[in-house]
């Protein structure tokens, strides 16, 4: 068992001994202990060992099997940014585990099982971000966002990059509710006037920083336009969850000239 988990039950079960120990009646008013008190004790405590369970797997994950550190690898994104031709521009991106160990071994793990291909990029915001990572195939939907034979929800893990232009992050709709869904920071984004730093957004990849590249998001299709959203925040017309639910069907249907990913390899 790793060091981490040591230490974690050692806190736990230092907690209750606090607690039990204040079971004995006190001879003095002083020494009185509130059950708030020790109510915050046992919290601290379980709250520490937490942090450090999600360190240690921050850690596993930035090592491979063998032990051996997790270096840097590239994707290409295979996209047909235009769907009146069958042309294709690749789009070449560089993932960093050290940034985020976990968002880059589940987006390794997503590109080498096929879940990108045929992604559509569904939410184009100018001046803002370009996202994907909802399958085509429904029944991977199925397993990877609807949870229905495992849940697949990351843990969040600390930020070590900004959200600046060209880096990538995993879309998150609260704590710990990274799936599959990875936005691309099409301008700075880590301050003023989308604070996505402080939103705990956590870059784990870049956009290969050429003239190819960026022409090949300047291509993306964006003319479905926005739409606000009911707490006044502007979203994408795609609705994610039809999306998600119906796949391709839906997609086709109401959004025929999204551009598409038709493959994701690691080279």
């Amino acid at each position: 068992m790793r060091i981490c988990l040591y230490i974690a039950t050692l806190l736990v079960i230092v907690c209750m001994n606090e607690i039990l120990a204040f079971s004995g009646q006190p001879t003095k008013s002083n020494e009185i202990v509130k059950p708030s008190s020790r109510r915050n004790i046992l919290k601290s405590g379980i709250t520490a060992a937490a942090a450090l369970v999600v360190l240690d797997q921050n850690a596993d994950a930035a090592f491979g099997e063998d032990g051996s550190k997790q270096e840097p690898f590239r994707v290409i994104l295979s996209v047909q940014t235009d769907r009146s031709t069958e042309k294709q521009d690749n789009l070449e991106i560089e993932v960093i585990p050290e940034w985020a160990p976990l968002a880059s071994a589940r987006f390794k793990e997503l590109v080498e099982t096929g879940f990108y291909d045929g992604s559509r990029f569904h939410r184009v915001l100018v001046f803002y971000v370009a996202q994907f990572g909802i399958s085509s195939d429904k029944s991977k939907n199925q397993e990877w966002i609807f949870c229905e034979r495992n849940c697949k929800s990351l843990p969040d893990e600390p930020r070590l990059m900004n959200n600046k232009r060209g880096t990538l992050s995993f879309a998150s709709s609260g704590k710990n509710s990274r799936q599959t869904q990875v936005f691309i920071n099409l301008v700075d984004n880590d301050g003023v006037p989308n604070f996505l730093d402080a939103q705990g957004f956590v870059p784990f990849a870049r956009v290969v920083d050429n003239e190819k590249n960026w022409a090949v998001l300047d291509k993306l299709n964006k003319e479905y336009g926005i739409q606000e959203s009911i707490s006044g925040g502007m979203v994408g017309s795609v609705n994610q969850a039809k999306a998600s639910f119906y796949g391709e069907e839906y997609l086709d249907a109401l959004f025929p000239k999204l551009s598409v990913i038709k493959s994701a390899k690691i080279i």
